[in-house]
């Protein structure tokens, strides 16, 4: 890296990157291991092993770094070329470190402690590396995500990773780290989450936890409260914490445990009376308050938990939930739907089936798949990788870029594509999971996972259809039946509202199931919208480009897609803000929705020419153009719903609004060739672009990385742009 690291500013221990080997399947599973000098040269690295690791003997593609004025076609080649070599051979998918939320290994690190199970030397080692390498730069502290400014939530939970890891009280990094802390009030203002972490570790008391009452399992699902109505990720994490609250489990107070106690609060831990802070939260973390209603419906069910509940419904209610985590964990073979819900799950399959279980042990080996490791060191993801979503694009823009009738990106595309025919689920849950009918879906990363989700169903469709109309790849093309296909409709037709709840909208992994007022009963304080399921204007665009993809080529349920086609566009234009954006919630953020909106748009012949609504979302981002000729656009976009520019442009970005000015046929060809100059000015002469700040958001305040997009998004503008201005193709 450029800059030295802090880690290697303090001398910090660090593994041989000579002896890191990414393992990964067919089915795209992705785990690190660390071998001996003995193995290693029988045992070769992989190219992305290479790359990411930053090794020298990376085939890093030469080209003359003299030569001037390069169209945009040759551009976009040296990159297209660059990201196939990153491409893993086995798979066909592209391996990533999906990272940025700081509040995700905790759940590993506290697990294996619960259970008295020594972390791998070498893993201890790269997590402790992370986390000293993502500490703010001023302060010491962590924050919700890795650029955020520090929060106590960040910094309590990964001070106490680090002394959990064996790093010393008095180590430079965990003093400056505590005072930071300390400054912020202590762990005793962590949100939720982070109190029910400190509870499980002994840490905190569970008088000063808000209640999980598992009861609400208990309820008639026709009532809009009931859990399985919510929206995935938050019944998924409730669920097991609805068990631990109900138990109020502990570990044993160890030395280092108690130690930890007396460096974390202002004040001595045992003079605290915790079952006054259920509500204290420092300001820094706290992004989505209390409503009164949570906090009446809080001030009913403490005294109820404590004097009133019926040992009986206590017990049938823990039996209930724990008959749920096993339904999760079968779905998933214990992957569950993503990291924070896998460790809770885990913690209660060790209270229930023991350290020494088959299933704890199966928990043991699926903790490797989103555990991963980089330059910084090792942090476990956001989820297990974006195997899918990554696979279903790459293909695309390859494709849209006119590079897929180049034989050199034949294996690329063929790979990537046989990845999505074996990723498509082919099972349904079982029953009683609270769970939708998911035979045909695809989810963001594996097949293991099985969580449908709406785009990612909808790009693997418009990908396939691409792979299985051209003649290049007719080989190939049996890989998947159209009854295959017309299932994935089947699952995406499903997903769309078509009821009381946002009509003609999709969201991300189910439809909507209550009304979006049920948001007055968010707890975890730090994110937004996680209660149900909402609209998202990106989802809905990308399921109307695989519905008009499908519908292009194929007759099944023409005049009904086509229907469906019209009230999602409807949608799109209705949720269109009155300045000409789109509020984009898994990207950053406006430029991104303006995307994929402006994409969904002209998948229906609308352009800047005839549509009212393109012209305004084209004249909103055209506006926003920096002098270096590109787009930069925050994080605080997110945060504050509202445009929130970067002081320079970011690759990704100005590739974002290049790709709707053309998908818009905007007509001043000088704006988006400043945008295409800026794509080639960054673009490194071995054809690979630098990584420059997080492409992604969720829940509105937590930034996450998408490695790939520096490469995917770029290859598909230039390519884009080479098409209609280079070869004057039509689109």
């Amino acid at each position: 890296m450029a800059n030295k690291l802090y880690s290697e500013e303090l001398g910090l221990e660090k593994t041989d990157p000579l002896l890191w080997r990414l393992r990964t399947n067919i089915d795209g599973r992705q785990s690190w291991e660390y071998i001996t000098k003995d193995q290693s040269p029988n045992d070769p690295q992989s190219n992305f092993t290479k790359w990411l690791l930053q090794l020298p003997d990376f085939p890093t593609p030469q080209y003359p770094d003299n030569i001037k004025d390069v169209s945009a076609e040759a551009i976009c080649l040296k990159g297209a070329k660059f990201f196939r070599l990153l491409q893993d051979e086995t798979s066909g998918t592209f391996p990533c470190q999906y990272k940025g939320p700081m509040f995700m290994t905790i759940g590993y690190v506290a697990v294996n402690y619960v259970a008295d199970i020594k972390i791998p030397e070498s893993e201890r080692i790269e997590i402790i590396r992370y986390i000293v390498n993502t500490a703010h730069p001023v302060d010491g502290g962590w924050g919700l995500h890795s650029e955020d400014k520090s929060t106590v939530f960040g910094t309590v939970l990964n001070y106490i990773i680090l002394r959990l890891l064996g790093l010393d009280a008095n180590h430079p990094v965990c003093m400056k780290a505590r005072d930071t802390l300390l400054r912020l009030g202590g762990a005793i203002s962590a949100p939720h989450w982070g109190k029910v972490w400190l509870s499980v570790l002994n840490l905190y008391k569970w008088e000063g936890v808000n209640p999980a009452p598992p009861e609400t399992w208990l309820l008639p699902y026709w009532m809009p409260i009931h859990p399985g109505r919510w929206w995935v990720h938050t019944r998924g994490v409730y669920l097991p914490i609805s068990y631990l609250s109900l138990v109020h489990y502990q570990c044993e107070l160890t030395d280092l445990l108690k130690e930890i106690r007396s460096e974390i609060y202002v004040k001595p831990f045992d003079s605290i009376d915790f079952s006054k802070h259920r509500n204290t939260v420092c300001g820094v973390d706290l992004y989505y308050p209390h409503s009164k209603t949570l906090d009446f419906a809080n001030s009913l069910i403490v005294p109820y938990e404590k004097y009133l509940r019926p040992n009986a419904l206590r017990d049938y209610s823990k039996h209930k939930v724990y008959d749920l985590i096993k339904k999760e964990i079968e779905n998933t073979d214990y992957l569950c739907i993503a990291p924070v819900n896998q460790a809770f799950c885990a913690l209660v399959t060790l209270l229930e089936e023991g350290a020494d279980s088959k299933a704890f042990e199966r928990f043991q080996y699926r903790f490797k798949d989103a555990l991963f490791l980089g330059p910084q060191g090792m942090t476990v993801m956001g989820t297990n990788g974006v195997q899918t979503w990554d696979c279903a694009f790459a293909i695309q823009y390859l494709f849209v870029a006119g590079l897929a009738k180049r034989p050199e990106f034949y294996n690329t595309i063929s790979n990537a594509y046989k990845f999505l025919c074996r990723s498509q689920f082919d099972t349904d849950c079982v029953t009683g999971s609270f769970r939708d009918k998911r035979d045909g879906a695809w989810g963001f990363s594996t097949k293991t996972q099985g969580y449908t989700v709406s785009d990612c169903t909808a790009e693997s469709i418009k990908a396939i259809i691409m792979v299985r109309n051209s003649v290049i790849f007719k080989d190939i093309h049996d890989e998947i039946s159209d009854e295959r296909l017309y299932k994935a409709v089947d699952i995406l037709l499903d997903l769309q509202n078509t009821g009381s709840f946002e009509f003609g909208s999709f969201a991300t992994y189910e439809k909507i199931k209550a009304p979006l007022f049920l948001e007055a009963l968010n707890p975890a304080e730090v994110f937004g919208n996680i209660m149900v399921e909402y609209p998202y204007v990106e989802c809905t665009d990308s399921s109307v480009l695989g519905l008009t993809s499908f519908h292009k080529h194929y007759n099944y349920r023409k005049d009904e897609i086509s229907k469906r086609i019209n009230i999602a566009i409807e949608y799109i234009k209705k949720v269109q803000e009155d300045d000409g954006s789109w509020y984009g919630s898994w990207g950053i953020c406006y430029t991104y929705a303006g995307m994929f909106a402006m994409e969904a748009l002209h998948s229906v012949g609308e352009t800047y020419g005839n549509s009212f609504v393109v012209k305004k979302g084209c004249d909103f981002l055209v506006a926003r153009q920096l002098e270096d000729g590109g787009w930069g656009e925050s994080m605080k976009s997110s945060e504050l719903h509202t445009y929130v520019s970067t002081k320079e442009s970011l690759v990704v970005q100005t590739a974002w609004v290049v790709l709707a000015l053309l998908l818009a046929q905007y007509p001043n060809k000088n704006i988006i060739d400043k945008g295409i100059a800026l794509l080639k000015k960054r673009q490194q002469v071995s054809g690979e672009w630098k990584f420059e700040s997080p492409e992604g958001v969720f829940n509105h305040s937590c930034a996450i990385e998408y490695p790939s997009y520096r490469f995917l998004f770029p290859i598909k503008a230039l390519g884009l742009y080479s098409q209609i201005y280079e070869h004057n193709a039509n689109i």
